[in-house]
């Protein structure tokens, strides 16, 4: 048995949208009216890009497979996809799962 990862984003108890990270104000109407909500693991590679020359503390980590991911509860983020050895195989559709946050980049996943 598996335990199913989740991470910390914001709902807004207003208009309800949610974004994968904590925010005391509301992106969509700005309201101040939010709440921390726990998101679930499972994503899809909503868009990707491969990057090949990494800035700053990403250049190390090139290359790379750079992502907006959409979770189970429509939330997209742009994210890290980890773990991936053939770039070509990457495509839009593709399932992907939540792996931990990295302290510069945020929430990672992989496939």
């Amino acid at each position: 048995m598996s335990v199913t990862q989740t991470f910390t984003g914001t709902i807004c108890n207003q208009c309800n949208f949610k974004v994968a990270e904590v925010l005391s104000g509301c992106p969509s109407c700005g309201s101040e009216s939010t709440e921390k909500v726990e998101l679930k693991e499972n994503g899809t590679i909503h868009s990707f890009t491969v990057v090949y020359v990494g800035f700053g503390h990403m250049a190390a980590r090139a290359p790379y497979v750079l992502a907006i991911v959409q979770t189970e509860e429509n939330v997209k983020l742009t994210t890290v996809i980890d773990g991936v050895t053939d770039f070509n195989a990457v495509k839009i559709g593709d399932k992907v799962r939540y792996k931990g946050t990295d302290e510069k980049i945020g929430p990672i996943f992989q496939y």
